[in-house]
């Protein structure tokens, strides 16, 4: 039989434990619902960026502004877009473990020095309390929030595009 002071150790223990177990417990529950959806979801946005990339390229088709857009898979986890003129751009997009980064450079007219005035854009994933799924804006006082792929994809695809 144990001990009087063994059992009030163990109460304390359960008392004052109990909130940062059930928050440990809460952050690897977390932790699993981004790494089950967090590779899908970018494999999402990627499909998604290259439609949309298709479908400039085809309205822009024989117009003075068109010129030579891609994207290229690096790794499962990284793809670069480029654009040679109006805009130009070059862009890479990886998946890290808890975000997507987002690193480009970009002007108004033709090529300018990849190395330059580099903006970097980070869209950290997020599991609200009712274990829903979305990425937003890391880093912002008033983060922007995409729910789906397209959501982001759209956003990225503004970001490069509008001048």
């Amino acid at each position: 039989m144990p001990r009087e002071w063994i059992e009030n150790l163990a109460l304390d223990i359960k008392q004052k434990n109990h909130e940062a177990a059930e928050s440990f417990g809460r952050e690897q529950h977390i932790a699993g619902i981004i790494a089950d959806r967090g590779m899908p979801f970018f494999t999402a946005v990627v499909s998604c960026l290259e439609t949309d990339v298709a479908e400039i390229r085809s309205q822009l088709q024989g117009d003075l502004t068109s010129a030579d857009t891609t994207i290229q898979v690096v790794s499962p986890s990284a793809i670069k877009l480029t654009r040679s003129r109006f805009p130009w751009f070059d862009a890479h997009l990886t998946n890290q473990k808890n975000n997507i980064v987002l690193d480009y450079a970009k002007s108004r007219g033709v090529a300018g020095d990849p190395n330059l005035d580099r903006k970097s854009v980070h869209f950290a994933f997020h599991v609200a309390k009712d274990d829903s799924f979305s990425i937003q804006e890391a880093f912002s006082e008033n983060p922007h929030r995409f729910q789906t792929p397209e959501e982001l994809a759209k956003h990225i695809i503004e970001l490069l595009f509008k001048v």
